[in-house]
């Protein structure tokens, strides 16, 4: 079986983490009689008549399941989830789907779908301008506080603050983005106790399959990003964790995720869900073949959708 793959730049232009996580799908789907067939939105086109549809290469396409793992990059965002959406209204099965990924994506939206369905999450605040200082620090406590982009992924856009000053400074940075309205930040609070320390579990089709401890490289440095040198190893899982990374994924609709878990005292608290988590961390750190697991999830979607139509 040929299985469609939509990423978000040329193929040769691939590189990085991104490539290496596209070289372990194209392997195990190699190890299971499969190939992995790329592409992306140059590609394609869109055809609006009646109802529209979308011509990949020139012609309707035949699969009705389809691999989204695009990077969202800047301005790639909209077009390749406009592209997910057009595959959707041809009945075509996205794995993310589109609804999805545009949610998790923003994590003000991401934010907003935890807290209403009970997922616990560390204090936040959401604020346009460094007035709110005094007030953010009433709320979420003492220094330091974490301030996060609303996008961004691999630890990028998040930084740790340690006084008024540094964050008045830093929210006038991030959020004048215009003379009228600046942009939206997150402001969170920090827990002291997991620094440098988190849980990524990884989930397929509402199963763990597999979860990995983070811990950052440097001293001093609060991200425990594997992108950005964290050392991982096999996590295991309390029954309260288990229940929260299927929760938060269940919540959020996403077929595939990997969900960031850090421990509190107060018990495990969602960091954030990644709508397209990287595959190469989570393979060294547990030697699960978690790509395959997500071949094996497409495969079984598309013969669903096969005996479907007989």
């Amino acid at each position: 079986m040929i299985i469609p793959l939509l990423i978000s730049q040329k193929e040769e232009k691939i590189h990085g983490s991104f490539k290496k996580s596209i070289d372990l799908l194209q392997s195990s789907a190699q190890a299971r009689g499969h190939s992995i067939g790329m592409f992306d939105s140059s590609r394609c086109k869109l055809l609006f008549d009646n109802k529209g549809t979308i011509l990949l290469d020139g012609k309707k396409p035949k699969f009705h399941t389809l691999l989204v793992k695009p990077s969202f990059a800047g301005d790639r965002l909209d077009l390749t989830a406009m592209l997910i959406k057009q595959f959707e209204i041809i009945g075509v099965r996205a794995v993310n789907s589109y609804s999805s990924i545009v949610h998790t994506k923003n994590k003000i939206r991401q934010l907003q779908t935890l807290a209403t369905n009970g997922i616990p999450i560390p204090r936040s605040m959401v604020v346009h301008s460094s007035v709110f200082t005094d007030d953010i620090v009433e709320r979420l406590g003492s220094f330091p506080i974490i301030i996060k982009s609303v996008v961004g992924n691999q630890g990028v856009g998040v930084t740790m603050v340690e006084s008024k000053r540094g964050m008045r400074a830093l929210l006038d940075m991030m959020t004048k983005t215009d003379e009228d309205f600046g942009g939206p930040v997150i402001v969170q609070e920090y827990i002291r106790e997991s620094s440098g320390r988190d849980i990524r579990v990884f989930v397929v089709g509402g199963k763990i399959i597999a979860a990995m401890d983070r811990v950052a490289k440097k001293q001093g440095e609060f991200r425990s990003n594997f992108s950005l040198g964290g050392k991982v190893a096999i996590a295991k899982l309390t029954t309260a964790e288990k229940r929260i990374a299927l929760k938060t994924t269940k919540v959020t609709g996403l077929d595939f995720a990997g969900v960031d878990i850090i421990r509190s005292d107060k018990g495990p608290k969602v960091l954030e869900i990644n709508a397209n988590p990287g595959l190469k961390g989570i393979t060294e750190a547990t030697g699960i073949d978690v790509a395959g697991e997500l071949i094996d999830y497409i495969v079984t979607l598309e013969k669903r959708a096969l005996r479907r139509l007989m």
